[in-house]
């Protein structure tokens, strides 16, 4: 694998994946490259080139939650996807059986299926529980949130291949959080998620730590003992670890757990009914399903698609009507009930309202649905009735623009909608600005944008955008609009080769 593979085939399972990004990278690679290790690296010239402050973006949670995190600009992505890669045989598996994480890392060159070590994780936690009598269970509160810059410098400083690379991961840390110590590594992104990961295992390899057994998938920790006294000694001990980095655990996911006949199989099946338990069990195994990686977005080519029974089918359909009707069972009728496509439309509107989280498994739901005209009308409909929508719908409302309804008659009103919604961000926003094409009024938007000099999201995916317009008008545009910042003239490089 090489860098552009590794960063293509990692970025739609990103949390807000733009081809703006993706198409400058694969064109003028090199050119970036060259930018990051000629300019911004350089410490002889005065004029050496920095980092673009980052903008913030809020994917949505679990119930209405958000987390924060930035969107990288081109420059900043490709760089610390590089830098990852280039120390990819730093990020090492441990020896220790004792003390385990999982998750993160490549081998044989290639970046690992964090959803597969996350299902070893679980299997392992349950193998565990039949060795020991206790438990106990927890994680970091806003763990990515919170880790501050100088701390993730001085980890680095210690696998870098040189001392420059340390200076030039310091820089992009703290340029793109505008010089916020904290709050600055970016969530979503296979090589953060490496550097989250392994800048835990100062836990890992504390000698302190007396319990026989820690387990850890990122943040999360399960440690195991015979002893109850231990374990409580221990976690006591971790706080402090944690403390020193400014960090704390997360007081409502702390459990300490008794292990009844060593085994928690039994009960975990009892709560959950037949049917539903069958369908779980459908998604490879029963307890992947509940415990999903948190960290990881949905595997789009993933096949869920198994066949399901009457009862199954039924089961799903009346979830839909159920007054509990919750975002797990939404999720399940997004998995299984695809053969019933054109009959879910009408609840499409009311997932994406109550469950935002799941946006990205509507996107690659509508796929199934035929009636690509009805979802227009169902998706206009829904951005026009509410004022509150959040971001991260409206984001994958323009990605199912762009794949599914480009062409479709009144797919005009649902761009503008779109463009000038009043919770729109400048993501969501670029997405529609980057789709390469005339109609529906994308050339006077961009055009507008693109004559104004600004270099943010809407002027860079707008110059994008603008790639398949005429040649001669469309350099002239670029001309004003790489004055603005060097990140503009770079981009107006990259096109201009076209």
């Amino acid at each position: 694998m090489i860098l552009l593979e590794f960063y293509r085939d990692d970025l739609p399972k990103t949390l807000f994946p733009l081809n703006t990004n993706l198409w400058l990278i694969e064109r003028g690679l090199q050119i970036i490259l060259n930018y990051i290790y000629q300019e911004i690296k350089s410490k002889e010239s005065s004029d050496s080139g920095d980092f673009q402050q980052q903008e913030r973006v809020f994917a949505s949670k679990h119930n209405h939650h958000l987390r924060r995190t930035h969107k990288l600009d081109f420059v900043s992505e490709i760089f610390i996807y590089d830098i990852v890669y280039r120390h990819r045989s730093k990020f090492r598996k441990d020896f220790d059986k004792a003390r385990c994480n999982f998750g993160y890392r490549f081998e044989e060159g290639t970046p690992i299926s964090s959803s597969l070590s996350y299902k070893q994780y679980r299997l392992k936690i349950l193998e565990k529980t039949s060795e020991y009598k206790f438990s106990l269970s927890f994680d970091i509160s806003s763990y990515f949130n919170s880790i501050y810059h100088h701390d993730l410098s001085s980890w680095f400083r210690d696998i870098a291949i040189q001392d420059s690379d340390t200076d030039i991961f310091g820089k992009f840390l703290r340029q793109i959080n505008g010089g916020r110590s904290i709050d600055c590594l970016t969530q979503g992104l296979y090589p953060t998620k490496m550097i989250g990961s392994h800048f835990l295992k100062f836990i890992d390899n504390f000698p302190g730590i007396k319990s026989p057994c820690l387990l850890r998938f990122m943040d999360d920790f399960v440690l195991f003992s015979n002893n109850l006294n231990e374990l409580q000694k221990d976690f006591i001990l971790i706080q402090k670890l944690l403390g020193r980095k400014g960090l704390s655990v997360n007081p409502s996911k702390t459990k300490f757990n008794f292990h009844q006949n060593h085994s928690v199989t039994g009960f975990l099946e009892n709560q959950i009914d037949v049917v539903r338990l069958g369908l779980l069990r459908k998604r490879s195994s029963a307890f992947q399903s509940l415990y999903s990686d948190p960290m990881e977005e949905e595997d789009e080519n993933s096949d869920d698609s198994q066949f399901l029974t009457t009862e199954e089918t039924n089961y799903l359909l009346n979830l839909l009507d159920s007054p509990n009707f919750n975002e797990d069972d939404a999720d399940l009728v997004l998995t299984y009930l695809r053969d019933e496509a054109e009959n879910l439309l009408e609840h499409l509107s009311a997932i994406l309202w109550r469950f935002p989280y799941l946006s990205k498994n509507v996107f690659l739901f509508v796929r199934f649905v035929e009636d690509k005209q009805s979802l227009l009308k169902t998706l206009l409909d829904f951005v026009n009735k509410n004022d509150v929508i959040s971001d991260y719908s409206l984001f994958w409302i323009a990605n199912i623009v762009e794949t599914y309804l480009m062409g479709k008659q009144g797919v005009d009103k649902l761009i503008s909608e779109l463009i000038e919604h009043p919770d729109a961000s400048k993501i969501s926003k670029a997405k529609i600005l980057e789709i390469p094409d005339h109609r529906y009024g994308l050339r006077e938007y961009r055009e507008e944008i693109l004559r104004s000099g600004a270099s943010d999201w809407l002027s860079w995916s707008s110059a994008v955008g603008s790639r398949t317009e005429n040649r001669d008008l469309r350099n002239y545009v670029l001309k004003y609009f790489a004055k603005g910042s060097r990140i503009n003239a770079l981009i107006a490089e990259i096109i201009s080769q076209e």
